[in-house]
């Protein structure tokens, strides 16, 4: 994990299945994308965007029941 050094995001998601202030947030910024802990916000974990796009793709065919 890394400190949060990110300028302004392209967009932000916060998980919709939260427990109090246990949520993820994925943020978009211009050659990357950041995963942040609500309970930790200043530290992220950072993927070029290659590797979330490689992410995503696994996850889609390994449970596709949860992709929309």
């Amino acid at each position: 994990m890394e400190a949060n050094t990110h300028t302004q995001s392209l967009w932000t998601r916060r998980s919709s299945r939260c427990d109090h202030a246990q949520c993820v947030t994925v943020s978009r910024y211009q050659n990357s994308v950041a995963v942040f802990d609500s309970i930790a916000p200043e530290t992220a974990l950072s993927f070029p965007d290659d590797s979330w796009r490689a992410f995503l793709l696994t996850f889609s065919e390994r449970h596709p029941a949860t992709h929309a």
